[in-house]
């Protein structure tokens, strides 16, 4: 009843809204774009003398409306390029609509060189993401998402993992698009260390587009944020390469007449020396490598063909040997410690290959056709044994034992054996279509999706507690926790969406209102599921640097294979899509601070949630409750400032509050925090000039969040849990620039030299915990004990790129 009425809204909504009167009025609308024929998003549009002003969407689109009979000077601004000003004369013009192409030319100057910069397109709540100083950042990782994690809303306390939570969701909860292809990813991942290579190649990326909520009807069924990544379109021969824990080359041209172009990358990550900064030390072999590839070739002159296509084979082996972990507080400190035998082994290998056929039959129709199969073999085995001994510390000041082991509070060992094999396939076939008008534009898809998923899992822990087997038991030897499963599931999807996106400018505002509505059918539960979205945006022409938007929508996610498996291992077929109802409302304003460019973005939003299936998180994996038990809310507020501190060097910070609950219906334990329940999440990414040496380049990375909740042992009682420690890390990275490319080399258009601090001050960060039971401690007590897992210590790396 509910999603009716909304739909009931937002189709009266749609009928009420109806263009400006203009009989004595001229309709001036049109594309503003590059000297290579690109349009440009943001640009400022002043109609000098008249307070009258636009600015372009994420398309280059503008549109302005103004009085007959007199002539007008127009000023087209955009950092990076010259500002230009048009001479219009509407004096012996009809009333209408005219169509006018504006084209801006590069300014070379070092304002031209600003990358990482966060532009909000119009259109509801997505936001464009520059990535050119992508290569600034230190990033352990070396994935593109590391740039993702500084954005206000977006958290991870993972440097290792690609993985990433938006406003209080799981990761489970993110789109990521890829030239239109929606992107999947691997199920078994435990942890950072073994999740390898990430689907995005920042060595390709053209544009990404982002947005934390509230996002359009066009995109799929998620419930927290979508990535929409662009690969380039190569224009000419060109490519790059860089050495590092990250190694990678990518390469991009024109072939057969300029009909053919080609964009390939390939990566080889090994991050063993990373490794070896943990506490448990052993032989670390991670084997990272993928290949990446889009071909487009134009069939005829409306007609082309493109195909994206992807190979990943990530390996992780590993043979740990020692841990040694000192935790606690300063009067009660403790110290572990772990001789291991054994050995881990994964290996995950996936596919993408995505075939799209495209067909333009006029300038305002386009129409695709796609066909995508995905093909993921996953394998998780191990057996490791390890033999612990814990300690209690001397934390007396001033003894001569200050730090020794003073008591031994148990001994013991653990038995960890694994055998999971997952293999995953998607096949789809997709049709997508857009039609732009003068003042607005349709968009809409069909799709049909198979999916399979085979599932062999067996996975036990055997713990001894000083000669006791735990749990105890007279009569016979139990495991701590067996998981076991043979699941097998097929399941098709049919999935559709129409959205309308309308343009109004009045005297004093513009509008950009978009209204869409999704259906998604899932065979197995044979649910449907209806998802309408809309959003406003607002600017007043007098003050074209600032705007307002509001958005609301229903997101709902029918559930994924790995959402149906609950912690035992059983699959519940009949579980419903969780669901978000999301309210956002924002604002964005541009000024300057003398010359100068600084933008202030914000966000408030509320979403409500239910039908949700809890969760635990360990690292990275997610352990899903397989069921719909419970409802909850999110509350938050997002706020960043971003520009140039110093010139030609882009900075920005990043703050976001949130308050994350749930709770089970009908149990008596009341209200939780969800597991990724942050009230606060602080990032500052700093670039500054070496004084003296305009070559060197200084940028500091800085994150702080504040503790999030984690679960204690306890079946089904989610709302036993305590908070980890505070997320804390600085990295620094010094860059070195040997030509520019105003001033290129005769081979090379650019090389950089990259040193990198990762973890400036060496903070143990947790990520984890590791439960030591103890049968009987010395006062005749059953205790457990949570050991911290904790990240990666400071490292020193060394990278260096160069395009060509």
């Amino acid at each position: 009843m509910r999603e009716r009425k909304i739909s009931v809204f937002l189709y009266l909504f749609w009928l009420s809204c109806n263009t400006v009167a203009a009989q004595n009025y001229a309709v001036i609308s049109g594309i503003v774009a590059d000297t290579a024929g690109v349009s440009i998003p943001e640009v400022n549009i002043i109609v000098e003398n008249t307070g009258k002003g636009a600015v372009t969407d994420s398309t280059g689109y503008y549109r302005l409306i103004l009085p007959l009979g007199q002539g007008y000077t127009l000023v087209l601004s955009h950092v990076g390029y010259a500002v230009q000003r048009y001479t219009l004369n509407l004096q012996d013009r009809e009333s209408g609509g005219y169509e006018v192409r504006f084209t801006l030319h590069d300014q070379p100057q070092s304002l031209s060189e600003v990358s990482v910069t966060a532009d909000r397109a119009p259109q509801g709540t997505l936001q464009r993401i520059a990535t050119k100083d992508f290569r600034q950042l230190p990033n352990p990782s070396g994935s593109f998402e590391a740039l993702l994690k500084t954005m206000p809303g977006v958290s991870s306390n993972n440097e290792l993992s690609s993985q990433y939570s938006v406003r209080g969701g799981s990761f489970d909860e993110n789109l990521v698009y890829v030239n239109d292809i929606e992107i999947h990813r691997p199920m078994l991942v435990r942890s950072g260390q073994q999740e390898g290579l990430s689907f995005i190649n920042p060595d390709l990326v053209e544009s990404v587009d982002f947005s934390a909520g509230g996002f359009d009807a066009c995109f799929g069924d998620k419930m927290s944020s979508v990535l929409d990544v662009r690969y380039r379109t190569p224009e000419k021969f060109a490519g790059s390469a860089s050495l590092s824990l990250l190694t990678s080359a990518s390469v991009e041209g024109l072939a057969a007449g300029r009909r053919l172009s080609y964009l390939a990358g390939v990566r080889y990550k090994t991050s063993q020396y990373l490794l070896g900064t943990l506490d448990t030390k052993g032989q670390y072999n991670p084997d990272f490598f993928d290949i990446q590839s889009l071909l487009t070739y134009r069939l005829a002159e409306k007609w082309n063909l493109e195909l994206l296509s992807n190979v990943a084979r990530n390996r992780y082996r590993f043979i740990p040997e020692t841990r040694d972990t000192n935790f606690g507080t300063l009067y009660n400190a403790y110290n572990l410690r772990i001789y291991y035998n054994g050995q881990e082994v994964d290996r995950y290998t996936n596919g993408t290959g995505a075939l799209t056929l495209g067909y333009r039959p006029t300038d305002r129709l386009t129409l695709k056709l796609t066909g995508l199969a995905y093909l993921s073999h996953e394998q998780e085995t191990f057996d490791i044994e390890g033999a612990y001994s814990l300690n209690e510390l001397d934390a007396s000041q001033g003894s001569s034992t200050h730090g020794g082991n003073t008591a031994n509070i148990g001994v013991g060992s653990k038995l960890s054996h694994a055998r999971n094999y997952l293999d995953a396939r998607i096949w789809s076939v997709s049709h997508t279509g857009t039609y732009r008008s003068n003042n607005g534009s349709w968009r809409w898809s069909m799709a049909w999706q198979r999916e399979t998923a085979d599932d062999r899992m067996n996975e036990w822990v055997m713990l001894d507690s000083a000669g006791y087997s735990v749990p105890y038991n007279s009569k016979s030897i139990e495991l701590e926790y067996a998981r076991s499963a043979d699941n097998y599931l097929a399941a098709s999807r049919f999935i559709s969406s129409l959205q309308y996106m309308r343009r109004l400018t009045g005297e004093r505002m513009s509008w950009t209102i978009t209204a869409g509505l999704r259906l998604n059918y899932n065979d197995v539960n044979r649910e449907r599921l209806l998802s309408p979205r809309a959003s406003v945006t607002i600017r007043p022409l007098a003050i074209p640097q600032l705007s307002g938007h509001i958005a609301a929508g229903l997101y709902g996610q029918p559930p994924a294979y790995r959402e149906l498996r609950d912690m035992q291992g059983r699959m519940n077929t009949a579980m419903k899509a969780q669901r978000s109802v999301h309210y956002v409302a924002g604002a964005d304003y541009t000024f300057r601070v003398g010359q100068l460019p600084f933008k202030l973005s914000t966000e408030l939003y509320y979403k409500r949630l239910n039908r949700l299936a809890p969760y635990r998180m360990e690292n990275v994996r997610i352990y899903h409750a397989g069921d719909n038990m419970a409802k909850g809310y999110i509350v938050g507020w997002d706020i960043k400032l971003n520009g140039e501190f110093v010139e030609g060097a882009e900075s920005w910070i990043s703050l976001s509050l949130m308050h994350a609950r749930a709770d089970i219906k009908g149990d008596a334990y009341g209200g939780f925090p969800l597991p990724t329940d942050q009230t606060a999440n602080f990032n500052l990414f700093f670039q500054d000039y070496i004084p003296g040496a305009p070559s060197w380049r200084a940028c500091l990375n800085m994150s702080f969040s504040t503790p999030l909740p984690y679960s204690y042992p306890v079946p089904d009682r989610y709302d036993l849990t305590f908070r980890m420690p505070a997320y804390r890390r600085v990295d620094l990275g010094f860059s070195k620039e040997f030509f520019k490319e105003e001033r290129p080399h005769k081979f090379f258009r650019q090389i950089w030299l990259n040193v990198e601090i990762f973890n400036l001050f060496d903070t143990n960060n947790t990520i984890s915990y590791l439960w030591i039971q103890v049968v009987s401690n010395r006062d005749g007590m059953k205790q457990q004990y949570a050991v911290p897992n904790y990240l990666t210590a400071r490292h020193i790396n060394i990278k260096l790129s160069a395009t060509f």
